[in-house]
C-alpha cells in the first residue's frame, strides 16, 4: 500500500474585479436592439439562450436577434462569429451549458 505523504488543496475562487478595471457600458433598456446570442457549444447552452430569450423578450422589444453557437466549448469563439457579432449586435449574451 502507497500512502500519500503530501496533498495540495486548490482554492477555485477568483479574485474580485479590481477597482481599476474597465468593464464594458451597460444600456439603459434592450428595446430597439439587436441582441445577440452566443452559445458555447456544451449541451443545452441553445436552449438555455432560448429561455433567456424569451423571459427577456417579455420585458423588452428587441429589433432583431443573431444566435450563433462557436460549437466548441475548448476552444476560442472563431473570429469570423466575433467579427458578425460586433458587426451586428448591440449587446451579446453568452451560456454554458450541460
Amino acid at each position: 500500500m502507497v500512502i500519500a505523504e503530501k496533498m495540495t488543496v486548490l482554492d477555485p475562487t477568483v479574485q474580485a474585479i479590481p477597482e481599476d478595471a474597465v468593464v464594458a457600458r451597460r444600456p439603459d433598456t434592450l428595446d430597439g436592439k439587436v441582441i445577440g446570442l452566443l452559445a458555447n457549444g456544451k449541451i443545452n447552452s441553445e436552449e438555455v439562450l432560448a429561455l433567456t430569450q424569451e423571459v427577456l423578450a417579455d420585458r423588452y422589444e428587441f429589433k432583431s436577434v443573431v444566435a450563433r453557437n462557436k460549437h466548441n466549448a475548448s476552444r476560442p469563439c472563431p473570429e469570423e462569429i466575433i467579427d458578425e457579432l460586433v458587426d451586428q449586435c448591440d449587446v451579446v449574451i453568452t451560456s454554458s451549458g450541460d
